[in-house]
């Protein structure tokens, strides 16, 4: 997969965040990113458009990032799509949450820009499984 014609959705109620993770998506190769402001925008922008990847905000008004993650794995034709759940509020416990919602991963903020990376190409199947492990191991001690 390439990045350059890999389309990615950021969901964030912040708009200093959404541009953030945007420029760290850009550096890293990726130049179609489309942006929405809660679950619900972005629901709709991805039942219209085939996204490789949705970096979610956790928190948001309408529609929770939590909310995003379980429509668009019960009511999406592209519901194996996945969905990395960025929160501040960080707990094993909220990990497990948004993964058990279907989350394909959880990227605490502040993020380090490096950690973004790696869950980003991760996701995206474009980083090897062992060095993805590796990482996991080292953010929630495993």
């Amino acid at each position: 997969m390439e990045r350059n014609h890999t389309r990615v959705l950021v969901v964030d109620d912040d708009p200093l965040m959404r541009r953030l993770v945007s420029r760290v998506l850009k550096e890293q190769g990726f130049t179609s990113i489309d942006q929405a402001v809660d679950g619900l925008a972005a629901f709709s922008q991805f039942q219209r458009a085939p996204y490789a990847l949705v970096l979610t905000d956790w928190n948001m008004p309408n529609a929770s990032g939590i909310d995003l993650v379980q429509a668009i794995r019960t009511g999406s034709e592209r519901a194996q799509t996945p969905v990395l759940v960025l929160s501040g509020h960080v707990t094993s416990e909220r990990v497990q949450e948004a993964l058990a919602a279907g989350a394909t991963g959880f990227v605490a903020k502040p993020f380090e820009v490096g950690r973004l990376c790696e869950k980003v190409l991760g996701a995206l199947g474009l980083l090897s499984p062992v060095v993805a492990s590796a990482y996991e191991a080292r953010l929630f001690g495993r």
